[in-house]
């Protein structure tokens, strides 16, 4: 899965858990594609930094999903033209908590 369609699909999905059952995504494989994409994205950011780790770099850490929803965020919720059409810091809370509840992806 690429970011533009993991982003378009938490864009989809969050959408419709949170009412806009017109404009959202209702597709239970579509999560659990997304859902096993944000596994797969920690999974793979461990295995570098473990192996950064075992060549003597003792502090080494990788941002897995997180480094891809934080640019979701950026982009979708708080950029300039995002602000302009009313998001703001609180959709930014509402999307970690729907991530935690909806999502079983806790940050």
């Amino acid at each position: 899965m690429t970011e533009a369609e993991l982003w378009d699909a938490l864009d989809g999905l969050m959408a419709y858990d949170l009412g806009a059952t017109d404009s959202g995504i209702h597709d239970e494989d579509l999560r659990a594609r997304v859902k096993a994409e944000l596994l797969r994205l920690d999974t793979e950011a461990e295995a570098r930094a473990r192996a950064r780790r075992e060549d003597g770099d003792h502090y080494a850490a990788e941002m897995g999903a997180n480094l891809t929803l934080s640019r979701f965020v950026r982009e979708r919720m708080l950029s300039d033209d995002a602000l302009a059409q009313g998001y703001s810091i609180e959709d930014v809370k509402e999307f970690i908590d729907w991530l935690a509840i909806e999502m079983d992806y806790v940050i």
